[in-house]
């Protein structure tokens, strides 16, 4: 028994993420064309550069075509069809993968134009040439399978002769029979879909078949995308595993997103190989845990395309959000500010990328940063505490990540730390980020009778002139005290780190803080207390390593320094 038809995968797309849903879904060549309503027309130089630069596993044959109709063109048609095979040999010269033409000519009689497509391949050499269904118009296709092999072509792709390809499925077999005694390999191209495919293998035994997997957009303005899933789906009729990933592009051209999410916004930036911020771009969370995402995914894609347009390669994206996070899943399993619930973020983000994605919590991706960069770098036991307008805290230790078994490992700001105290949103009593935290500080001052409309930052401010300041504030640092011996007592850490809103107030905060915290632990040490240098920009930090880490490239980050990340 022979072995089975190891089958390709052809896909034919139209934009950046029509290649991208191609190679997501296991596709091994995009055909890239322009006007796919009129058959398909020469994409732009543009877009062929956007494309190539965006994909690095596919692929990418280009039509050059020059308008849609016939396929007979004037002599002036012809030299702008040369043109744009000029331009995409200079286009494939730097490119990652494998590069080729789509074309076809005719006569007015119907016949193939053999001088025009002497030109064409000539002119496309070392370019591999593919010939496309123009071949189906001519009167004895079986004839001009075998002008093309004399010319050169590598590929021609046909229905055989026939409305669908599995009409011509006999033609199509005997063109296979010719293939193998040396002629162009046969690309069956025609109503090709998942449910059809396998019995178009097994009758026909063509090694290469060809799909136009559109559906309309969700847009809703009648245009349409090309489906991963359709594409997936055919993938996996026709027995195809996963194509193996080809290697990374050269350092130089490498870039990841990073995105640390807000309650009421994102701030994404363009990290190069550097971990250097070449873009930044924000945008509002939306009214709707959909909305919110929507916003997000499009602020990605958006990033993604300045990094086409800058000839950045883009490896992979990192999210730091806030909420409850599975981190292995990339689902976020609560996040009340941006109303999401159970969404699996990384995998949908990473569908419509073409990108591998990682997600993790937001305080935790910014102690990541700072283990690696900051005040607790080369420390395996250390807690970031972050006072903003709540406290939460990262934990590590013996060089781990604690998460719990909720993943709500690090909810600092609700441990009581006054018997009976004010009330808390959370509907306990007395948490520590009642009295220190913005919010609170904020809201403690003005209930004890201080001036109207300040934030913490205004009433940390007053606290040399402002007897109602100095006192929440001798609250805030007393609780806060009483939260680190806690820390302090159960995980023993080497260091621990202040980041947030909060931590600006420098000395006015550390002073007194280090006294009380040593106070409160009788029999051992306090340990060292540092404000975090990385500041407000640990979680886009740490959000740019989890995007290397989820593709595979820990290594550079070992050649990341400060000076960069900060510059």
């Amino acid at each position: 028994m022979s072995d089975p038809v190891r089958v390709l995968v052809e896909v034919c797309v139209d934009d950046v993420a029509g290649a991208l849903a191609a190679e997501v879904g296991g596709a091994d060549r995009v055909e890239l064309c322009a006007d796919l309503g009129r058959g398909g027309t020469t994409p732009s130089a543009g877009m062929v550069r956007a494309v190539l630069a965006a994909v690095t596993r596919v692929g990418v044959q280009v039509m050059v075509r020059p308008r849609g109709g016939d396929f007979a063109y004037s002599r002036a048609e012809l030299d702008v069809m040369l043109a744009d095979v000029a331009h995409l040999r200079a286009a494939a010269a730097g490119a990652r993968v494998p590069v080729g033409v789509v074309t076809g000519v005719l006569t007015t009689d119907g016949s193939l134009d053999v001088a025009a497509m002497r030109r064409l391949v000539e002119a496309a050499a070392p370019l591999p040439v593919t010939a496309h269904k123009a071949v189906d118009e001519t009167p004895d296709l079986e004839r001009t399978y075998d002008a093309l092999r004399d010319l050169g072509v590598v590929r021609v792709l046909t229905s055989g002769g026939a409305a669908t390809a599995a009409e011509g499925a006999t033609t199509l077999a005997r063109l296979v029979e010719r293939s193998r005694a040396g002629g162009p390999a046969v690309l069956a191209g025609g109503a090709v879909r998942p449910g059809t495919v396998a019995a178009l293998v097994a009758g026909t035994g063509v090694g290469e078949v060809h799909l136009r997997a559109q559906a309309p957009s969700d847009r809703g303005d009648g245009t349409l995308d090309t489906d991963v899933d359709v594409v997936r789906a055919l993938v996996a009729a026709v027995g195809r595993p996963a194509p193996t990933p080809r290697a990374a592009p050269a350092p130089d051209a490498w870039a990841v997103l990073a995105v640390d999410a807000g309650g009421t916004a994102f701030k994404a930036s363009l990290v190069d190989d550097r971990g250097r911020v070449v873009v930044r771009r924000d945008a509002r969370s939306g009214d709707s845990g959909e909305a919110s995402y929507r916003h997000l995914a499009d602020l990605l894609l958006a990033l993604r395309r300045e990094a086409t347009d800058r000839g950045l390669v883009v490896l992979g994206a990192g999210v730091a959000t806030p909420g409850m996070v599975d981190e292995p899943a990339g689902v976020v399993r609560y996040a009340s500010t941006l109303r999401w619930s159970d969404l699996p973020l990384g995998p949908r983000l990473a569908d419509e990328l073409g990108l591998p994605v990682a997600v993790g919590h937001d305080v935790r991706s910014a102690g990541l940063a700072e283990s690696l960069f900051g005040a607790a770098a080369g420390e395996g036991d250390a807690v970031l505490v972050s006072i903003g307008t709540g406290v939460a805290a990262s934990i590590l230790t013996g060089g781990h990540a604690v998460t719990g078994a909720q993943t709500t490992a690090g909810e600092l700001g609700h441990i009581p730390v006054v018997e009976d105290g004010e009330p808390c949103t959370c509907g306990q009593r007395g948490c520590l980020e009642v009295y220190c935290s913005g919010a609170g500080l904020a809201r403690r001052y003005a209930a004890a009778g201080g001036l109207p409309g300040l934030d913490a930052a205004a009433v940390v401010a007053r606290l040399d002139e402002d007897p109602v300041a100095a006192g929440v504030w001798d609250d805030a640092v007393r609780a806060l005290a009483q939260g680190l011996a806690t820390v302090t007592l159960l995980l023993d850490p080497r260091v621990v780190v202040l980041t947030g809103g909060f931590s600006r107030a420098g000395d006015r905060l550390l002073e007194p803080l280090r006294t009380r915290l040593a106070g409160l632990l009788a029999w051992r040490d306090a340990p060292p207390v540092r404000l975090s240098p990385l500041g407000t920009e640990a979680g886009r930090i740490g959000a740019a390593v989890l995007g290397l880490r989820a593709a595979g490239r820990d290594d550079v980050v070992e050649r990341w320094r400060v000076a960069d990340l900060l510059g």
